[in-house]
């Protein structure tokens, strides 16, 4: 029986604005991703420093956050089966 695995994936400013969500979409689900769940937003920086815990003592912390909360990204839920 195979098992069941969610899987968190952000789509990033940068690909937003370059208009490539649904080619990124396409090659998931071409990998056998299932979305789940999909949200646009404007990360707040609170939620930016939650999710880069792990990266908050390199020097390029801040302008990471800098740069995620300055534009909408897209926040998705896929289930993958292994």
């Amino acid at each position: 029986m195979a098992n069941m695995e969610l899987t968190f994936i952000a789509i990033k400013l940068d690909n937003v604005q370059h208009g490539l969500v649904g080619e990124i979409i396409k090659l998931l689900k071409q990998k056998d991703f299932y979305l789940v769940a999909m949200k646009f937003l404007q990360a707040s920086e609170e939620l930016l420093k939650q999710d880069y815990i792990d990266l908050k003592d390199p020097p390029f912390f801040p302008g990471l956050v800098k740069y995620m909360n300055s534009g909408p990204v897209v926040a998705m839920e896929h289930h993958s089966w292994q």
